[in-house]
């Protein structure tokens, strides 16, 4: 069995990278963008800076050398060493992830380049990629997206509640379409949480964690062999995390906390070697996220709400997946992956955000089933020896069933709408390298997608003081459509050190449906055509200075036609939503990341975003306009600049500072959230097995918006004013871990 110091030895290093590239027209648009500080440009031009540490040191021995170990990225069609991978990625792995104290996705959204989230939920629940990806799902939204979220082999896509990082291996997030990959769900990009995989060896970690908000958490991972005489032939991982908080919000009206948060999740992951041609990988996950949201006011004060029926955001997930694969013929592998995924949630608010005024509830609980089966064959690489240098062939079928229940309920009324929804994908998708001459590559990729949904919506309505129902109100829309997609990459290396590539993409995001009852028939749409990416991406990757310094950087410019946007007509606690056809957008800028050790125990970190973006002038169906600006979720700019020092004398710290641009939250309305800088620190020290950290998330409490909405909400006129939910305050901890 291995000793401690090989298990210490497989435990990943720090690192942290952002894809990105420069030159050519779009560089020429983007000059006139004016950033708060030149230094960072100033920074990147001198070191090739961006996120990624280096592997954690403590009092145990002396520090390795000075080298950025390699990452592999699993979430392309092909896994490949980042410094191998012709596309615009970032990657943060554990020991990042602890260096920076991150406990959930939504701590570290902010430091990916040009990666948003939309708030409006207890957690980060709805992910964008360069202003492609949806905000919300209300009711009578059907759930669709612009970027995958998986944990591992499971599709939480739109459910990014649950992303707790606890005993994650490393956070991968690919930019721009993944069409060969992923197909229709994919068109802004990727988002994937890889956890800890089994041990031939046992290991584990009990870690706790206390702060303000009354933060309690307490998490436990262990893992290793079952067979002790065979300890590869059947392995075993479980993690489990259990979280408490009060939510930095008070209800004065109740006198009490109604954001508290409550969470548990449990992930458990099997590994059966039963001969040398044959692995197969199960995973289950459970997850209970029993959260509370009550984070608007009328007053917009950022603290204190004074509603007096608090709503809920709770998120139930139970998810099973099998991983088999085949290495028994020659130079051709079999894969079968089989996921699904079982979510129940409860969305509810306080419609008027007060004791008095207009009086409402909104109540919306769905179950949400999603089941994902792939099969693929994957030829052996080979580097320069043929023509054709790799490929792989594969089929691909989804199958997602949501149903919905939605009240809203006032003095007099209560309102109801059911929906059901069901939507299955299957495509075909191959993709094939070839070597055409020393250091020169090209990779083709295609794929084609039948996508079929449809569904059905309920509208009822119950008028108290007369104790009658009105009329019911049905729809019952269908769509269907072909979709073809497909990717070229040219890559040349320049040198044994520098990758350059260019890459031409084909991605689409597929048409749907309105199930919203309530939606105008006469006017409004019930079905959405499919919208189409061309994406267009130049890009260096690299590392020097004898692997102390690893840069990245990435051009790129996306058409966007017929672009989707969603909409909503009403006031109040009464809308209606759909999505629908707008006209076209485009997007373009700069994705620069960098890490550069400058000694064996200190390292500096970068990234930049830049982005340009245009939604051009649409009317709807409806006679609804919008659009004349830039897109929503694209700010145009973005930013980090850190540091990491981790000595041999077991003391150990990090410090950041993370910047972004005012953005707006929805394409039919300009209120936009304001720009925002934001310093994280971590001090800690590390003996043997143990360590300890302080750490703070917002050190000079900076004061932003995690989602705008510009609406009438106040009893009686109703004036369109614009509210605010306040991202989260300053918040200080400590962290305390054993390792063993």
């Amino acid at each position: 069995m291995p000793t401690k110091e090989t298990a210490g030895a497989a435990k990943s290093a720090i690192r942290a990278h952002g894809a990105p590239s420069l030159g050519s027209p779009i560089w020429v648009g983007l000059k006139s963008m004016k950033l708060p500080t030149r230094i960072l440009l100033l920074t990147l031009s001198l070191t090739g800076v961006a996120p990624c540490p280096l592997p954690a040191q403590t009092a145990a021995g002396p520090a390795a050398p000075v080298t950025l170990d390699p990452v592999r990225v699993t979430a392309d069609l092909w896994e490949s060493p980042l410094s191998q991978l012709a596309a615009s990625v970032t990657v943060f792995d554990a020991a990042a992830l602890e260096a920076r104290s991150v406990r959930h996705l939504g701590d570290l959204v902010d430091q990916i380049p040009n990666l948003t989230w939309t708030g409006g939920t207890s957690r980060p629940r709805y992910l964008q990629i360069r202003g492609s990806g949806e905000n919300s799902q209300f009711e009578g939204e059907t759930p669709d997206s612009a970027v995958r979220f998986l944990v591992d082999d499971f599709d939480f896509t739109g459910l990014g509640t649950i992303g707790s990082t606890f005993d994650v291996r490393q956070v991968e997030v690919l930019r721009g379409p993944q069409a060969g990959a992923f197909g229709a769900n994919a068109a802004g990009g990727v988002v994937r949480l890889v956890t800890n995989a089994p041990t031939p060896f046992w290991s584990g970690r009990v870690e706790g964690s206390f702060g303000d908000d009354d933060l309690r958490t307490g998490s436990v991972a262990v893992g290793g062999p079952l067979v002790s005489a065979r300890p590869e032939e059947l392995m075993v991982r479980l993690a489990v995390q259990r979280s408490e908080s009060d939510g930095f919000r008070r209800n004065l009206t109740l006198d009490r906390d109604t954001n508290a948060r409550d969470e548990l999740t449990t992930r458990l992951r099997l590994t059966w070697n039963p001969s040398a041609a044959w692995r197969w990988e199960a995973a289950f996950l459970a997850a209970d996220f029993n959260n509370g949201y009550d984070d608007f006011a009328l007053d917009n004060n950022g603290a204190y709400t004074y509603s007096d029926q608090p709503g809920r955001d709770e998120q139930r997930s139970v998810a099973a997946s099998l991983r088999g694969t085949y290495r028994g013929w020659d130079d051709v592998g079999l894969s079968l992956v089989t996921s699904g995924a079982r979510t129940r949630s409860r969305y509810s608010y306080d419609d008027d955000w007060t004791a008095a005024s207009y009086m409402g509830f909104s109540d919306l609980h769905r179950t949400r089933w999603v089941l994902n089966q792939e099969v693929r064959l994957d030829s052996a690489p080979r580097r320069e020896g043929g023509a054709l240098s790799r490929w792989t062939v594969g089929a691909f079928f989804s199958d997602t069933d949501e149903t919905s229940r939605y009240t809203n309920e006032d003095p007099g009324n209560i309102r109801g709408l059911r929906t059901t929804y069901a939507a299955t994908n299957g495509a075909l998708f191959g993709q094939a390298g070839f070597d055409l001459g020393p250091g020169t590559r090209l990779i083709v990729g295609l794929r084609t997608e039948r996508v079929e949904s449809d569904g059905t919506g309920l509208k009822t309505r119950y008028r108290k003081s007369r104790g009658t129902f009105d009329p019911e109100v049905t729809v019952a829309p269908a769509f269907a459509d072909t979709l073809v997609g497909g990717k070229v990459t040219l890559e040349r290396d320049l040198g044994e050190q520098v990758l350059a590539f260019a890459s031409v993409t084909r991605g689409y995001k597929a048409g749907g449906i309105n199930v919203d009852a309530r939606i105008d028939l006469a006017s409004d749409p019930v079905t959405y055509g499919t919208e189409t990416l061309w994406n267009t991406e130049l890009g260096l990757r690299g590392h020097g200075r004898d692997g102390n310094l690893i840069g990245e950087l990435t051009l790129f410019h996306t058409a966007r036609r017929d672009a989707q946007v969603r909409d909503s007509a009403g006031f109040g606690g009464n809308y209606r939503f759909f999505t629908d056809n707008g006209d076209d957008a485009w997007v373009q800028g700069i994705e620069a990341a960098g890490t550069l050790a400058l000694a064996r125990d200190w390292t500096v970190q970068a990234s930049l975003a830049l982005m340009r973006s245009e939604l051009a002038r649409f009317t709807l169906a409806n006679g609804n306009t919008g659009g004349g600006r830039e897109l929503a979720n694209a700010p145009k700019y973005g930013y980090t600049l850190g540091t990491r020092y981790g000595g041999a004398t077991g003391l150990f710290g990090s410090a950041e500072w993370v910047g972004r641009g005012e953005q707006f939250d929805s394409n039919n309305q300009h209120e936009a959230r304001r720009a925002f800088n934001v310093v994280n620190a971590t001090l800690g020290y590390a003996w043997r097995e143990w360590s300890v950290a302080l750490w703070a998330r917002n050190v000079f409490d900076e004061v932003y918006e995690k989602r705008v909405y510009f609406f009438g909400n106040a009893d009686p006129d109703y004036i369109e004013t614009r509210y605010e939910s306040r991202a989260d305050p300053r918040q200080v901890g400590v962290t305390v871990a054993y390792r063993f």
